[in-house]
């Protein structure tokens, strides 16, 4: 098992209880482990990319016969119904690697499979099954698809949408409640776009070195993340936490607080020390993380808690529009406690007393967009909107 250390300074630290940093969080040595990584320690792709052999498209084939004879929908897939052969072993490795190793992975060449739309989403679920055996619900629908695209027949301006929903760039940030992250290129870009990814206990450890300060900021659970539901609007909770042995992120600069629409005017404003931090973590991020080119065809698998991810901006052609397909996974025996402040979306995801009684699987985006009233995230947040009306799909 590889070694994930987080092990507490003494209570002795000097600034620990003071009157400069009233209750403020213990800080902790330096984070040791795979998970710790800048992008000069993955100059080679060999450890965290797959490349599919004729041998495992021939498994997927298969799987995906046996799967349709069934005459079952998307919601029934499993290892059970979507058998694979050997490369289930492959795929209990990725599911390993993300949990305990370097955080995510990549699988390449299904683009040769030349399948239609619902059997690409059935063997991405089917492969998805075999690395994580739960899947979240993403918004109060009950959609288990996320489209991630701007697509052309929507009407509403981009500065309206969800930044997923744009062709904006995104700064970093996880899917706030997310354990596994998972996306389906089903349409890559010739030009921008590139995903980014960094190790949050990389950006940790170098703010603990640097800027203890920013650290302790971090970690204490007074930053306001905004809800978009009718009643609760904003709760309060860490950025950074550190539970059961490892750091978790759940952060997301565009979630935290007040939007300019909220009708109560009770969400804190972000501190100066806040802004201070939001801005470190990013440039600290940046300064260590990983470009990954996807192309059509790819699945990226990730760890949410452990790894940060950005996007460029990008500009659509006429003929393509660059789409992916998102999942929200868990893995019920290899993934990790959540601590409580990070609870609310976790719990509206994947909490069997919480999901939607209908779980959708929408193949394509929404047909007409909805603007949401008061979230501005960089990825849609599972507590929607109070508006009752719902798109057609």
């Amino acid at each position: 098992m590889p070694d994930h250390n987080i092990s507490r300074q003494c209570s002795a630290d000097e600034n620990i209880g003071s009157g400069k940093y009233p209750d403020a969080p213990e800080l902790p040595v330096p984070l040791s482990g795979p998970l710790a990584w800048t992008r000069h320690d993955l100059r080679s792709s060999w450890g965290y990319t797959w490349h599919l052999s004729d041998r495992d498209i021939s498994d997927i084939k298969h799987a995906l016969d046996c799967f349709n004879a069934l005459g079952i929908d998307g919601d029934c897939v499993s290892t059970e119904t979507f058998p694979v052969g050997d490369l289930a072993h492959k795929l209990e490795k990725i599911a390993h690697n993300i949990h305990n190793g370097v955080g995510f992975s990549i699988i390449k060449g299904l683009h040769h499979l030349q399948c239609t739309t619902e059997d690409s989403v059935i063997v991405y679920l089917g492969l998805a099954s075999y690395v994580a055996d739960q899947r979240g619900i993403q918004d109060k629908r009950g959609n288990v698809l996320s489209h991630i695209t701007s697509s052309k027949g929507w009407d509403v301006p981009v500065d309206k949408r969800h930044g997923i929903h744009s062709n904006k760039a995104l700064p970093f940030h996880n899917d706030m409640g997310c354990d596994t992250l998972a996306l389906q290129v089903r349409q890559s870009v010739d030009s921008g776009g590139d995903t980014y990814l960094a190790s949050t206990w990389t950006v940790f450890n170098k703010l603990l070195k640097d800027e203890p300060d920013v650290a302790r900021t971090l970690l204490d659970p007074s930053w306001p993340v905004q809800l978009s539901c009718r009643r609760t609007r904003h709760y309060l909770a860490p950025a950074f936490a550190l539970h059961d042995g490892r750091l978790m992120a759940c952060m997301d600069p565009n979630r935290f607080g007040p939007h300019e629409n909220s009708p109560d005017g009770l969400i804190p404003a972000l501190t100066s020390d806040q802004k201070h931090a939001l801005q470190r973590v990013c440039e600290v991020a940046r300064s260590t993380e990983l470009r990954l080119k996807l192309e059509t065809g790819c699945l990226l698998f990730l760890n949410n808690w452990a790894l940060l991810h950005r996007r460029d901006a990008y500009q659509d052609d006429d003929r393509t529009c660059r789409h992916m397909v998102r999942l929200w996974l868990r893995n019920t025996q290899l993934g990790w406690a959540v601590p409580e402040p990070f609870l609310p979306p976790w719990q509206a995801a994947y909490s069997k007393g919480l999901r939607a009684k209908t779980r959708v699987y929408a193949l394509y985006p929404m047909t007409t967009y909805v603007v949401p009233k008061y979230s501005a995230g960089s990825a849609a947040f599972i507590i929607e909107d109070s508006d009752d009306s719902e798109p057609e799909r």
